[in-house]
């Protein structure tokens, strides 16, 4: 049987920091799920904290997923449907079941999955225009089951590198695929993985993803898992 060893690394905008960043995520190794959401920011100009209704996307995902054994787009549904938060905010869930990984990315966020260094799953996103990704909660007519849904058959040593837009806007997946071959340690990758992207963000010229010269300053958060038989 597969399951998996997770790690995680958030690091909040700087001007976002004391409330903790706009972004979310959730691991559960009981039921070997994970999950990562970022509020959208324009919510904070009306008075509302975004990422309060990110964090209450994942929580109640999570609970889903392990109260019901549901897929992710249902458990995403049913999380969706109960949060009361105000605000809107991407979301990426995925589970292992069965030694298969299924999962829903509605937004901008996502994941790469790593066979012996190589990728082999790229980041697939929804997305309305450039940087107005796809979101669920108020005013959005998005929904949970109009995300990308994959389903792909993991085997052991498969690593998942998932995070919010704030990775993916600030490093290529080589360069991510480079740091995966570095460490094996999924604590440690998940932090040097989020703080090269801090790096890039911040480095004048440099050609990222976002931009041919210079990357995007954002909450950064990362979600490492690494499969393992047991």
């Amino acid at each position: 049987m597969m399951r998996f060893v997770f790690g995680n690394c958030l690091i909040p905008h700087p001007n976002k920091a004391d409330r903790g960043g706009e972004d979310a995520l959730f691991t559960s190794d009981e039921i070997n799920a994970l999950g990562v959401s970022d509020g959208v920011g324009s919510w904070y100009s009306r008075g509302v904290d975004p990422g309060i209704y990110a964090r209450e996307l994942m929580r109640l995902t999570e609970v889903a997923i392990q109260a019901g054994k549901l897929d992710p787009v249902q458990a995403l549904r049913q999380a969706y449907a109960a949060n009361k938060e105000r605000g809107t905010a991407t979301a990426c869930v995925a589970l292992l079941d069965d030694g298969q990984l299924n999962s829903v990315n509605v937004g901008d966020s996502g994941f790469i999955i790593l066979r012996v260094s190589q990728v082999i799953q790229s980041r697939q996103i929804t997305i309305h225009s450039f940087n107005f990704p796809f979101q669920l909660g108020q005013g959005s007519p998005d929904q949970p089951e109009d995300g990308v849904v994959v389903g792909i058959k993991l085997k052991p040593e498969d690593i998942i590198v998932m995070a919010t837009d704030g990775l993916w806007d600030n490093l290529f997946e080589e360069q991510v695929a480079e740091l995966v071959v570095e460490q094996s340690d999924m604590t440690k990758l998940a932090k040097n993985i989020a703080e090269e992207a801090r790096f890039a963000a911040t480095e004048p010229g440099r050609k990222t993803p976002w931009s041919d010269v210079g990357g995007k300053l954002d909450d950064i958060t990362v979600v490492t898992a690494l499969v393992v038989t047991t």
